[in-house]
């Protein structure tokens, strides 16, 4: 395929994901113009409008119904004669589906290099990012070469990335410029509507079409310090759906959608438009109010393309859909009514932050399995429904230290086989068979890109298509000589090749390999990973990556990957030593701080950045610092100005996985 897209504000790298995976943006834009995006929902292309869920039929009913369609293989020898008997194959190379994660840009390109857990984990297990914290409005401004660092990265991985988010207007969270919230302090309503109209402006067009989608504005129901610059008393904080002014249906909400879609359309940019808040799956209150947001947007702005639904799901002991404490945890056929409510406003809708923390009520991680497992079917069943985004997957960089995947020794948590086995194995079609006696072989495939082969006695040929109908019969002809009629397949697949140990630590190993290959018809299977000869896990043939744990301190161990076929025939075993880390695997600190300078003036801004020096096998898991002057803050970004001068010592506490804790200090003269 050749994708009509260039890149129009990065660095021009190329956007391919290695290997036979497919350029997603590229693959979207040809379902754009198949058509087909009603089906998928999907991203490039403006897609179809989303629909309600038939309640009447079961999760697998509507799976079957809205996420496969037919593939009709063909055989046939050159003059069009068909091959029967013919061995063939249909094996899946990528989802049409999003299935993604947040990503904090800062480990990404400042704390992790090519090969680390964090790096590989991204593009092996998901098709769709989007940034954290980086693309915020005053992050992006402070910090512009960070996010562009880290979008460029996930793009190059063959990733979509999402735009989180032109306007958030809540403070205390690094999300509003300085001088923006000077001028809401002032109620100075023309320097915040100039400045936020500027940047919704800037950011969409500094990333083009690379970004596939902006929440324009993020939170509007629950975080509004800016509409309270512009609109003061008019606003009632205390009860704000009563107020002369409701900041989910103002004007300058409208304003800020009506100028993107200007943007957007100006500069001839094929780019989404979303909304994006929380509550709505165990609260009452959000229906009517993000109902009624949705509406006035698409009423006095611009139609929605998107309608985001964060998912942090909590476990509390009220009542489900009450506004009293409620339980989040609800079945996969609650999730799909919940999901209706959000299905008829004209835009598709996204799962776009979903995680289960709240960790007090929750009565064990196999019960947080359980609710991914529900709430993942129940979206993945919704034909309204074309992203699952999990804000993030690894508890060393999770804003509540309870991501669904991976805790910070990157062991793999209940909810990591929930995942990969729905997303690489149930979900992911994998299958071989022989022709018909009209040379033919049908079947029902995931909808994805493919690759195709067919081999008879003296011959075999590969081809790739795209699954794109649901509703209808994708068909691929396959042209070779020959005839059918050979042995049944006693052809063991290649051996995993380039196994490498891609982290190690005191507990655990991480290995990746390039993936096997099979030639003799029955199609990859899985593969068996074993420590010291004895079997320790079998992982999904679309998976080429595992960690495996329970492993003692300073313990040197071989690790072996083995291939086995749909057959049953087994590869050669590739193998590779690894050694635990010992307890104590620390530098002299565990993180260093960088100012942008150490000399200042009264008032001046100095920014604080972070440097990760901890050892192999060690997460920083907290950060806190003090600036000398009573003020104190957490995290890995930080800027302070001081009010008086003098010597003033900043000490950055750092707390890793295995509770160490070093503090790092400088002094900053301030004159």
């Amino acid at each position: 395929m050749t994708s009509e897209h260039e890149r129009s504000s990065l660095t021009g790298a190329s956007n391919e994901r290695s290997g036979s995976r497919l350029n997603r943006r590229e693959y979207m834009r040809v379902l754009g113009g198949l058509g087909v995006l009603g089906a998928l929902g999907g991203l490039g292309a403006r897609p179809a409008t989303a629909q309600p869920a038939d309640t009447s039929k079961t999760i697998d009913e509507r799976i079957q119904e809205h996420r496969t369609g037919t593939v009709e293989i063909v055989v046939e020898n050159a003059d069009g004669s068909p091959v029967a008997d013919a061995d063939v194959s249909i094996t899946q190379q990528t989802h049409a589906f999003n299935f993604g994660t947040a990503v904090n840009a800062n480990t990404l390109i400042n704390n992790s290099s090519a090969g680390d857990n964090y790096r590989t984990y991204i593009p092996e297990l998901f098709n769709t990012t989007v940034l954290e914290n980086r693309h915020k409005w005053r992050f992006w401004e402070n910090e512009q070469q960070l996010a562009d660092q880290a979008t460029q990265w996930l793009l190059d991985q063959g990733l979509d990335v999402r735009g989180h988010v032109c306007v958030w207007g809540r403070d205390g969270v690094s999300a509003i410029p300085d001088d923006v919230q000077t001028a809401i302090d002032n109620e100075d309503a023309q320097t915040i509507r100039d400045r936020s109209m500027q940047h919704i402006e800037d950011i969409i067009t500094h990333y083009g079409e690379d970004i596939t989608e902006w929440e324009i504005v993020n939170e509007v129901m629950h975080t509004y310090q800016l509409q309270l610059g512009v609109y003061g008393d008019q606003i009632n904080t205390d009860e704000p759906w009563t107020g002369d002014v409701v900041p989910w249906t103002s004007q300058l909400l409208a304003d800020w959608y009506d100028h993107a879609a200007s943007v957007i359309s100006t500069n001839g940019l094929d780019v989404g438009i979303g909304v994006n808040d929380f509550n709505q799956f165990p609260y009452a209150y959000t229906d009517s109010r993000y109902e009624t947001e949705i509406d006035h947007i698409n009423n006095n702005a611009v139609q929605l393309d998107t309608v985001g639904l964060q998912a942090h799901v909590a476990a509390r002991t009220g009542s489900f859909n009450s506004n009293s404490n409620p339980d989040g945890r609800i079945s996969a056929s609650q999730v799909v009514s919940e999901i209706n409510k959000w299905a008829d406003h004209g835009a598709r809708v996204k799962i776009t932050e979903f995680d289960t923390y709240n960790g007090d009520d929750w009565n064990s991680d196999q019960e947080r399995a359980d609710m991914l497992d529900n709430y993942l079917r129940g979206a993945f069943s919704h034909p309204g429904v074309d992203s699952f985004i999990m804000w993030g997957f690894w508890d060393a960089r999770h804003w509540e230290n309870e991501a669904p995947l991976f805790y910070d020794d990157w062991s793999q948590k209940p909810a990591y086989d929930v995942w990969t086995g729905l997303v690489f194995d149930e979900w992911w079609t994998d299958e071989t068979a022989t022709t018909d006696g009209s040379g033919t072989y049908t079947t029902s495939a995931f909808l994805g890109e493919y690759e195709i082969a067919a081999e008879t006695d003296s011959d075999r040929a590969t081809t790739t298509t795209v699954v794109t109908d649901a509703a209808g019969t994708t068909t691929v002809t396959i042209t070779v000589d020959g005839s059918g009629g050979g042995s049944d397949d006693t052809t063991a697949p290649s051996t995993p090749t380039n196994l490498s140990i891609n982290s190690t630590t005191n507990s655990s190993v991480t290995v990746a390999w390039d993936a096997a290959s099979d030639t003799g018809g029955s199609g990859l299977d899985h593969y068996v990973v074993s420590v010291d000869g004895s079997q320790d896990q079998t992982v999904a043939a679309g998976m080429t990556q595992t960690t495996v744990s329970g492993l003692s301190a300073g313990s040197t161990y071989e690790i072996g990957v083995q291939a086995v076929d749909g057959a049953g025939n087994e590869s050669t075993t590739t193998t590779v030593t690894a050694t635990t880390t010992d307890d104590d695997g620390s530098g002299t600190v565990l993180a260093e701080l960088n100012p942008s300078t150490t000399t200042a003036s009264v008032g001046e801004r100095i920014t604080f950045q972070v440097t990760d020096t901890s050892g192999s096998g060690q997460w920083i898991t907290s950060l806190n610092w003090t600036f000398g002057d009573g003020t104190t803050a957490t995290g890995w970004w930080n800027a302070h100005a001081y009010d008086a001068p003098g010597n003033y010592t900043v000490a950055l506490t750092a707390t890793d996985n295995e509770g160490d804790t070093t503090t790092h200090e400088l002094t900053i003269t301030i004159s």
